[in-house]
């Protein structure tokens, strides 16, 4: 025969309907009130992390909802999908992710071609002393 806490348990649970979900605190809760002088051995779940809203992403990274809107259309946050097909969702995994690769990016920038050309442009002249050839009339517009 059951203890009298697994019992209470099994017909709390009998009673639910199939495919109910059930807390695992409520379960430890359960199991342990029916025994005098035992505390209840529930230790609490950490906080469960919640998909955002393009507003909260908007206050998270200090921008625009339309701007973030566009990010997630663009397909910027991994994971991202439409609840009821009309409100977008992101999941942190989503988040992480875009804030990862935005680090990236922001590591492995280089110059442009063109900035690369000016940059080796300067470096010769510097090398060799001498002054830019310019087209350019020193005196502005005025004489052209």
């Amino acid at each position: 025969m059951a203890s009298p806490p697994l019992e209470s348990l099994r017909k709390a649970l009998a009673a639910m309907p199939p495919g109910t979900l059930v807390p695992r605190d409520w379960v430890l809760e359960r199991l342990s009130e029916d025994v005098p002088g035992v505390p209840a051995a529930v230790t609490r779940a950490p906080p469960a992390r919640v998909d955002l809203t393009i507003r909260d992403l908007a206050r998270l990274f200090g921008k625009q909802p339309s701007t973030v809107r566009a990010w997630v259309e663009r397909g910027d946050f991994p994971g991202a999908y439409k609840l009821h097909g009309k409100e977008w969702r992101v999941p942190v995994s989503g988040v992480e992710a875009f804030q990862n690769w935005q680090r990236r990016a922001k590591s492995d920038t280089r110059p442009s071609a063109w900035r690369m050309v000016r940059r080796s442009d300067a470096a010769s002249r510097s090398e060799s002393g001498q002054d830019p050839v310019t087209t350019r009339s020193t005196h502005g517009n005025a004489q052209a």
